[in-house]
């Protein structure tokens, strides 16, 4: 099962839903910097491109995508596995970036100290693709 979060600099809104019309995050920093700090979360993940990463924890994995731009206007996150380790992560990675974390199952920023199961229900409860259902 997979979940993509971005991870973007949305400091002071409560929801996407309040970003003013034609507002766009700032960066999160230059490429180098954020490779470090995820690097500094998570000393064992690897970055065999700059663009990209992988962590591989006890039962899930994150995927990086830094994407081609500098400085880096956000990461696009992809979450394997439904540990609640990941979710763990997850947070871990987005304080580490001073970013909010926009879960596109939601629709909106993961709460991790309101409420940190935000998002959890849609990525556990989605139907597996052996189901033969998917989402429109």
């Amino acid at each position: 099962m997979s979940w993509i979060v971005y991870l973007m600099g949305a400091a002071g809104f409560d929801s996407v839903r309040d970003f003013p019309e034609g507002w766009s995050p700032p960066p999160l920093g230059p490429r180098e910097s954020v490779i470090r700090r995820l690097l500094e979360v998570l000393p064992t993940a690897v970055f065999p491109h700059p663009a990209e990463g992988s962590y591989h924890g006890e039962d899930f994995s994150l995927t990086f995508d830094l994407g081609p731009w500098e400085p880096t206007p956000r990461v696009r996150l992809i979450v394997h596995g439904t540990s609640d380790d990941a979710l763990d992560m997850l947070g871990r990675v987005a304080e580490a970036l001073d970013a909010r974390a926009l879960d596109t199952g939601l629709g909106d920023f993961m709460r991790f100290h309101k409420d940190p199961t935000t998002g959890r229900h849609v990525w556990r409860d989605a139907p597996r693709p052996e189901s033969g259902w998917a989402p429109a």
